[in-house]
């Protein structure tokens, strides 16, 4: 069924609401906030241990009378979620192979037997996901949208209209694609872009519409930027957030130099965690009233307040058709165990530092690897001349494949080359190798996304040690 105005209209009045009551919990006592999320966490696992075949034999003998204890759960990874989907969702006409079929010919804003918004992710990991959400948990998503849009500026005005452009993803089935034809009901008015959408085409669209605030990926905002920048974009911001992919302290200098705003980051997943900058720009409060998370190390073990992380663990509260239990997800991310000054106690990151997935392990020059982050290769976008980059590993050195502004002259392999090796010397790489080549066009995932590191599968598998 192809999703009509007055669906949209109902399914946004709902989300806010929920955003509405929501809110209340944004700045109570931690106590409080603990409270809902046991109610919510005992509600969730013994509604997935009735009615999910997968779910009843997982937390057989770990559920009973007593209180529901989420570090006693077991952990599932996206592999084992897919392999096990049909058994995993609590409605029985859902099936894997029928939803992927019917996603792969799905053009536009449709709902999958009348009732049910199907997503996929495209897997920067390799690993593809399947997510299912009926209405009720479809309001969930849209609230939290209205959350990050409360905490970023994107309210209604009046008497005229916010203008907000957004660059969103590709496939139909992208949640940022979904997300914005839910809220496109006439409280702002909205642009549409792809983020596959040639760049002179973008510019041309946001001059003539003109927004007050612009939601782009940082490789697309940092495009524009540098549009900005020589004069072809004019735009007067309000404000501006992005998402989706790794930004740079470098990307965001770029884009508050050129449009006089500092952008919010926005950290939202298909899985269910999403979050959101305040103003004061001092990290991520990720909205845990809608879904936990644990971060982990390498052993699962939780990791102290303060220090990094190699994963999340998720718990979605609210989706009931398809259990998110401990879901892994490959983000780093650091918490930080001070208050934040806007008086918001949800949990707030310290840095989202990307996916460890996307972590180099390259030749110490003490012996045993380096464990090389990708936030290390902002370096390359101080040069003026680089507009895109993508950092690839090859074997023991790495290549760096560049996007340069016209004016880019012959020596900007070597400086690119010269600034990377010291700065992998200065991490203890023995003898770095780095190459620079140019591309007319960097290639992203199906998603749109441009992932900014693509590490070896294999030196990650045989790497042993970091230092």
């Amino acid at each position: 069924m192809r999703i009509g105005y007055r669906h949209r209209l109902a399914d946004f009045g709902g989300g806010l609401r929920l955003q509405r009551e929501m809110a209340k919990h944004e700045r109570r006592p931690l106590e409080e906030l603990r409270l809902y999320q046991q109610e919510r966490l005992e509600s969730l696992v013994r509604h997935a241990a009735e009615h999910s075949p997968f779910y009843r034999e997982r937390l057989a003998g770990v559920v009973d009378e007593g209180p529901v204890r989420l570090s006693q759960l077991p952990v599932i990874d996206k592999a084992e979620m897919m392999e096990h989907f049909d058994e995993l969702v609590t409605e029985g006409r859902l099936r894997k192979d029928a939803l992927l079929e019917w996603v792969e010919g799905l053009d536009r804003d449709e709902l999958y037997l009348d009732r049910y918004r199907v997503m996929t992710t495209s897997g920067s990991s390799g690993r593809k996901g399947l997510f299912v959400f009926d209405r009720s948990e479809w309001r969930m998503i849209i609230a939290q949208f209205l959350r990050y849009g409360e905490m970023s500026g994107v309210r209604p005005r009046l008497p005229r209209r916010l203008r907000v452009a957004a660059v969103v993803g590709a496939s139909p089935t992208h949640m940022s694609r979904q997300v914005s034809a839910s809220v496109s009901v006439g409280i702002h008015r909205v642009l549409g872009m792809s983020v596959t959408q040639p760049v002179g085409q973008l510019v041309g669209m946001l001059n003539s519409f003109q927004p007050d605030f612009l939601a782009a990926y940082p490789s697309i905002a940092t495009r524009l930027a540098e549009e900005q920048l020589a004069g072809r974009l004019r735009l007067k911001l309000g404000g501006m957030s992005t998402s989706s992919e790794l930004r740079t302290p470098e990307m965001t200098e770029r884009m508050v130099e050129a449009f006089g705003v500092h952008p919010f980051d926005l950290y939202a997943t298909t899985e269910g965690l999403w979050g959101c900058e305040c103003e004061h720009h001092r990290g991520i409060h990720l909205f845990e009233d809608f879904t936990l998370l644990e971060n982990v190390d390498d052993a699962g073990l939780p990791v102290p307040t303060g220090q990094p992380g190699t994963r999340l663990l998720v718990t979605s509260l609210h989706n009931l058709v398809q259990p998110i239990i401990r879901l892994e997800l490959s983000d780093a991310v650091t918490l930080d165990p001070e208050p934040c000054p806007c008086g918001r106690t949800l949990v707030r990151t310290r840095a989202v530092e990307g996916r460890t997935d996307d972590v180099l392990f390259l030749p110490s020059r003490r012996g045993g690897e380096v464990m090389v982050h990708p936030l290390q290769f902002g370096i390359v976008t101080r040069d003026r001349e680089v507009r895109e980059f993508q950092v690839v590993q090859r074997g023991k050195g790495v290549l760096i494949l560049v996007v340069a502004r016209p004016s880019a002259g012959g020596t900007l392999e070597g400086r690119l080359r010269e600034a990377v090796s010291r700065r992998l010397a200065s991490l203890g790489v023995t003898e770095p190798r780095v190459s620079v080549e140019r591309r007319e066009n960097l290639a992203r995932s199906a998603g749109g996304k441009l992932q900014l590191v693509v590490a070896d599968p294999a030196a990650r598998a045989t790497h042993t040690g970091s230092s």
